[in-house]
């Protein structure tokens, strides 16, 4: 499989764009779609490792710079989910690209998320502190992550395929 890396960067550059600004208006709760990671994981899964993390910097550079969060929380966050797609994509086969693209998109969101809600905890802007932390995580967990990732789960499941045909170039012949 061959990817253009043109592609992948107007790809990412457009999944950052959507995540400042069409998923603050799509949250609910905590739960809301991470247009950033699916576009992260579609457009890493054929490239190299260098290239794919770059990519992923791109990405977290851009979501930071056109949002209200924390700076440097979006960019570690493109980093590990680049690395985590582009380790992804040397288990990718030519039958089960949805579900692969799901089950990345899945742990890539609760890094994402996690790494989020941490970054925001450590800034001391707010998160989770106090006596009830174990409590308030375990909560976050429940009814933020896990939501959160079946959401974008489903949605990489249904779309993430399609959309990776429109990126890559040439692909390869099976025997």
């Amino acid at each position: 499989m061959q990817t253009s890396i043109i592609r992948a960067a107007l790809l990412v550059a457009l999944a950052a764009l959507l995540e400042a600004t069409l998923s603050p208006l799509l949250t609910l709760g905590w739960v809301s779609p991470r247009f950033l990671v699916l576009g992260l994981v579609v457009a890493v899964i054929g490239l190299r490792d260098l290239q794919g993390l770059l990519l992923g910097f791109f990405g977290g550079v851009l979501t930071d710079a056109l949002s209200s969060g924390i700076f440097g929380a979006g960019t570690l966050g493109g980093v590990l989910t680049a690395a985590i797609g582009v380790r992804a994509g040397t288990l990718r086969r030519k039958d089960g690209t949805g579900l692969l693209m799901a089950q990345t998109v899945a742990v890539s969101v609760a890094v994402y998320d996690l790494l989020g809600l941490f970054a925001v905890s450590l800034a001391g802007t707010s998160g989770l502190s106090g006596s009830g932390y174990v409590s308030g995580f375990a909560d976050y967990l429940i009814t933020g992550v896990v939501p959160d990732v079946l959401l974008n789960a489903v949605l990489a499941y249904f779309v993430g395929s399609r959309i990776l045909r429109f990126i890559v170039t040439k692909e390869d012949t099976w025997n």
